[in-house]
């Protein structure tokens, strides 16, 4: 029992160390993440915001951006696509907490562009993403098992929202409720050590200054009725919003347009809904505007425009495929419709309402609430944010509400949710068979190897004559590596003469047969590898090997062993694509001519 207690501890004080250090990495991503949204907004009024066209630029200048962010996304790094949590949410439930660690870097860059060019999104969604993925790498190094990664994960994703927000208690719970579905001290003590620190560190570089400037809130019992009826509108007005951004995001998706010319598109017409309201913040995160509605500055009418420019300009901007958050228009959506309904309240009775700005707050709370299914951190995250605790009352009302309302409506589902759903689908009717599909039942016990010594060039005659992109390299029965088409094309083909095989083959990448397809599916997409070998274990003798064709054949097995009504859940737009993947690919490529 000392024994299990000791390694307990010390597990426990490893992920605590691990949190010090990705608090403090977060805070150092929101920071640069903030300078870098701060450069681009400056390089692209500078640059574009001049002349007589200055005023007609601002249309453009989100179509810029969207033209940059395109082809990075599409190129790069397709995960840095969106508004960064269902993605975190989908590596979590489907990949192990694995996230690749370019991820980090281009979220980076295409958010700050996209948020930086005007385009409506906030910076939560992809520090949250940021931190996610500095955490699953720190957990990758330390070689951790998926349980602890997952912990370092939402280490990184609580820290960075902590510190962006200047909010260690809503950074913290924002985690627990959204993706950790239980609590324990070995989860709950770094991610909380974690949002701390980066509060701190992000206070000592950025100031400790609210970011959102409320009027003082004095809570009167005899506006509960109010409070409940906002709630009630807010519920209404969410699942309005989700439908409507989801709808904007499946045209797209639908539409027969390459996927990098998308967000130029919709930075185009985001553009024409804001080129009106720019005080207001309709572009960018739309801070200004919100301390515009909760200082009484914005009329009835303003304000429900605003609401409905905003809500399109959002879906616009991240349903196109450009990157960014939706944290922020959420809480700008929440401010400009509760402003309006607090003014609509003031009329109704002037003698009960005194402040109808105070609206605005708990509209913000109430709306994201309802959006995201995280209600808790919105009674927390809320008041941290002004620095005035005093409505959380009123906010604890509209906030309960407005949930109850989002679930009729959705039940437990969220905008990040539906996404995450739409990716599982196929996934998760199929987990448990694939499980038990091994690697002895898919490979290909046809083996077709080179020797080290053979020249270079008679790689691409073994391509064109066996349609495969990549040979094992066997001398004397012994495996020395395998040689792939990708390695080979980055040759210089006047070189090629006098290098023989061993000069361009690579380690090999193999499995044992007695692994399951998921452990396969991994290792090929960590090592980014289109083949592996199938090894026995004692002898290491070759006993097969697995492409992305191969794969399929496990998807097949799955689907002929699972119940009657999941069979025909099988994607047959997978199948093509693995099929495209491994059997079409070398009638692209640009054979060399080697005399």
């Amino acid at each position: 029992m000392q024994i299990k207690n000791l390694h307990y501890l010390k597990e426990w004080a490893e992920l605590n160390v691990i949190a010090i250090v990705l608090g403090i990495f977060g805070a150092l991503g929101a920071i640069i993440f903030a300078k870098m949204i701060d450069y681009s907004k400056y390089f692209f009024e500078t640059i574009f915001q001049r002349g007589f066209f200055e005023a007609l630029s601002i249309i453009f200048i989100p179509a810029i951006g969207g033209l940059i962010v395109g082809p990075t996304i599409y190129k790069y790094c397709k995960e840095s696509k969106g508004h960064g949590i269902p993605e975190v949410m989908y590596a979590i439930n489907a990949k192990g907490s694995i996230i690749r660690k370019r991820v980090a870097f281009f979220k980076t860059i295409v958010s700050a562009i996209t948020i930086g060019s005007g385009g409506s999104a906030g910076r939560e969604g992809p520090i949250a993403q940021i931190g996610a993925s500095i955490g699953s790498a720190f957990g990758q190094f330390f070689k951790f098992d998926e349980r602890k990664i997952r912990i370092l994960v939402m280490c990184g994703l609580s820290s960075g929202l902590s510190a962006a927000f200047n909010t260690p208690l809503g950074g913290a719970i924002f985690g627990f409720e959204l993706i950790l579905s239980s609590f324990s001290p070995l989860s709950v003590i770094p991610i909380a050590l974690a949002s701390v620190i980066s509060v701190s560190f992000s206070r000592a570089f950025l100031g400790q200054e609210a970011m959102i400037h409320a009027i003082p809130f004095a809570f009167n019992p005899a506006e509960v009725p109010f409070y409940m009826l906002l709630g009630v509108v807010m519920g209404v007005a969410s699942y309005v919003f989700i439908k409507i951004f989801y709808v904007i995001e499946d045209s797209f998706e639908k539409a027969k347009i390459p996927f990098y010319y998308k967000p130029a598109i919709g930075g185009i017409l985001t553009g024409l809904i804001g080129f009106s309201f720019v005080q207001y913040g309709v572009l960018g995160g739309g801070f200004e505007g919100i301390n515009s509605a909760l200082s009484g500055r914005i009329g009835l009418s303003l304000l429900l425009l605003l609401f409905v420019a905003k809500m399109l300009a959002t879906s616009f901007t991240l349903g196109s495929g450009a990157s960014g958050g939706l944290f922020s228009p959420s809480l700008y959506l929440g401010s400009m419709l509760g402003g309006a309904m607090g003014l609509i309240f003031a009329q109704i009775a002037p003698n009960t309402v005194s402040y109808p700005e105070a609206y605005a707050l708990i509209g913000m709370g109430a709306f994201f609430a309802s959006v995201a299914k995280v209600p808790l951190t919105c009674i927390v995250m809320i008041p941290e944010m002004t620095s005035d605790y005093s409505i959380i009352p009123a906010i604890m009302l509209s906030v309960m509400v407005s949930y109850g309302v989002s679930i009729i409506f959705l039940g437990r589902s969220s905008i990040d949710t539906i996404k995450l759903d739409r990716k599982l689908s196929t996934v998760k009717s199929f987990s448990k068979d694939l499980n038990d599909v091994r690697a002895s039942d898919i490979m290909s016990k046809e083996i077709i190897s080179m020797e080290p010594d053979m020249p270079l060039k008679k790689f691409w005659d073994y391509v064109k004559k066996y349609k495969k992109l990549g040979f094992p390299v066997i001398k004397d029965g012994e495996l020395l590596g395998v040689i792939s088409n990708h390695k080979v094309k980055n040759i210089d083909s006047k070189k090629i003469p006098f290098l023989k095989i061993m000069d361009a083959m690579s380690p090999p990448t193999y499995v044992f047969p007695y692994d399951d397809v998921p452990k396969i599916l991994g290792i090929m997409d960590d090592r980014k590898c289109g083949r592996v070998l199938v090894l026995d274990p004692t002898s290491k003798q070759i006993y097969g090997i697995i492409t992305k064709s191969d794969l399929l054949k496990a998807y097949r097995i799955a689907k002929n062993r699972g119940d009657d009504e999941d069979r025909f859940k099988i994607s047959e737009e997978f199948e093509r694509e693995v099929s495209t993947v491994s059997h079409k690919i070398y009638h692209k490529i640009k054979w060399p001519k080697i005399k």
